[in-house]
């Protein structure tokens, strides 16, 4: 693309971003949920393992409950019970201990595949999920995909920094296009058997673990940075040249980021541009 679509851009932001990437190729990275695309995909795959029984965990799973007889044989459990104790067991952990510690805590969720496995149920899930004509779907903001094809189209390096579990985020990069190998995300230890395990490879992607993350897997610090919560603020506030906000009507938030210079950008219009 070489010519950045303004869509919903503000001017300032339109102006910048379109000054700085033909200027010279960088490293440009991206959050995931609600900034590189609408709503958020990470609970969209839990949703799909847990409507499927949960069928590639082990039978026992009660170190994760606090009802651990009810979850010693979780085969036992009548399906719809089952997922309904699951996401009041997920609201307790983030309104108890955070949501950093609520998101590690769904790493069980997601053991038990192996990489084929775990990309098959991810694209299953984007298409069922997929729904570009619905506030409530899961689809690319029209914004952010165009900056990334004129990003490329300047040669730069694009990476998705995100919280979710990378090899789910992975299996659908390239409809961005970002290189598979260019997602930084929750890694899981693999087992000898290939199958991933509910133990997290450190540093968790979330807050100062994305920063850390980038540290360890690109080297140096991104030129442009993309978020849409505190989540992502210290990736923003270690941007060299420009980090935008995607501010979903969150005043706190915004407010932080301005008083470190981070651009601020309203969440982008609903229905999409389709330009």
């Amino acid at each position: 693309m070489t010519n950045l679509t303004k869509n919903s851009w503000t001017d300032e932001i339109f102006n910048r971003l379109t000054t700085i990437i033909p200027k010279a190729p960088g490293i440009a990275c991206f959050d995931f949920d609600n900034t590189l695309i609408r709503n958020d995909f990470g609970e969209k795959i839990m949703e799909e393992l847990l409507h499927g029984g949960l069928v590639y965990v082990p039978k026992d799973l009660s170190d994760f409950f606090r009802d651990k007889e009810t979850w010693k044989d979780h085969s036992k459990l009548d399906p719809t019970e089952k997922e309904r104790l699951v996401w009041e067991e997920y609201t307790y952990q983030l309104k108890e201990y955070g949501i950093e510690k609520g998101y590690r805590w769904t790493s069980f969720i997601f053991e038990g595949m192996n990489q084929k496995e775990y990309y098959e149920v991810s694209r299953r899930t984007w298409e069922r999920v997929n729904l570009p004509d619905r506030d409530s779907g899961v689809f690319p903001q029209v914004e952010m995909k165009d900056l990334i094809a004129y990003l490329n189209f300047h040669h730069w390096t694009v990476y998705i920094v995100t919280a979710s579990p990378e090899p789910g985020i992975a299996a659908i990069a390239h409809l961005f296009p970002v290189e598979e190998s260019k997602v930084i995300g929750m890694k899981q230890e693999l087992g000898e058997d290939g199958k991933y395990s509910h133990k997290l490879i450190e540093p968790y992607t979330y807050g100062e673990g994305k920063v850390k993350a980038i540290e360890e897997r690109i080297g140096v610090y991104p030129d442009l940075a993309f978020g849409d919560s505190f989540n992502d603020y210290p990736m923003l506030c270690s941007a060299k040249q420009m980090a935008v906000a995607i501010n979903r009507d969150n005043p706190e938030f915004a407010k932080a980021c301005s008083a470190k210079g981070i651009y601020i950008q309203p969440y982008f219009t609903f229905p999409p541009v389709l330009a």
